[in-house]
């Protein structure tokens, strides 16, 4: 089974199910998993990491901040197993894509965390459920790294109106000999909501002012505002609420999962 996922950009995103022809005859519900394209140049879901209660929230484990999280459902070759879906965070992606990151090859690496879903079809409360994964796992000799994802309870909401671009999770998170332990939420696609403003310096000494990215809280409106020159809305759910994140700069969940009208 081929378990390469996409990478962890933003930009369109298009869903893992299609749709059925228009017809007489209606579907059974299915679980599905909203995906990006694996072109190299989208996004998945915006992933969001609370601290469960008794962990150390002054550890460096415990500082985990918002950013993308790469969902796939792989369908089973065989008829009598199940199908599974794989995660794979960005900053192993990142680490997997960076030249100066020496992997230890005494340690082969797990970029992906892969579990098998319960059922083909949503519960009646509507989730596809991923009970158990395997560990990302992943060990640097440069810089000394030591990372292990362990993810469960994986469960992604399945409805007409939100087809699994809604998950929660429970994490296990080590960094070295730092260990925390969270609850993820993440939503589908992932929305850079960031502008650039100009500052009164010119730290570099080159003649140009200084520019930073700031939070643009428009961009994570649904709505489109062609007076402020935006043609389109975000392409988030209408029902999601959703803030623009100050240290990802990505518009994330403030609701619980599922979060529906």
């Amino acid at each position: 089974m081929n378990l390469r996922l996409m990478g962890l950009g933003t930009g369109g995103v298009v869903l893992a199910a299609t749709l059925g022809a228009c017809g007489s005859v209606q579907q059974d519900a299915q679980c599905v998993v909203a995906r990006a394209v694996s072109d190299g140049s989208t996004g998945s879901f915006a992933a969001t990491y609370t601290l469960k209660p008794g962990q150390d929230a002054t550890a460096s484990c415990s500082q985990h901040k918002p950013g993308k999280v790469g969902l796939q459902k792989y369908f089973s070759q065989d008829p009598n197993a199940k199908d599974t879906v794989a995660i794979r965070t960005e900053p192993v992606g990142t680490l997997m894509a960076d030249s100066d990151v020496v992997l230890d090859p005494d340690a082969p690496s797990q970029p992906n965390s892969v579990g098998e879903l319960t059922t083909d079809a949503p519960g009646p409360d509507n989730f596809c459920e991923v009970p158990t994964l395997t560990p990302t796992r992943l060990v640097a000799r440069t810089p000394a790294l030591d990372l292990t994802y362990a993810w469960s309870n994986l469960r992604i909401y399945n409805t007409p109106d939100v087809p699994g671009t809604q998950f929660v999770a429970d994490l296990r998170y080590t960094e070295n000999d730092c260990t925390a332990e969270y609850t993820v939420k993440g939503i589908w696609p992932v929305v850079s909501c960031w502008k650039e403003v100009e500052l009164d310096t010119d730290a570099d000494g080159d003649g140009k002012k200084d520019k930073v990215k700031v939070p643009d809280e428009p961009k994570c409106d649904p709505d489109p505002d062609p007076e402020n020159g935006r043609l389109r809305g975000s392409g988030i759910n209408p029902s999601f609420p959703v803030k623009c994140d100050p240290d990802a700069l990505i518009c994330v969940l403030t609701g619980e999962v599922p979060s529906v009208p």
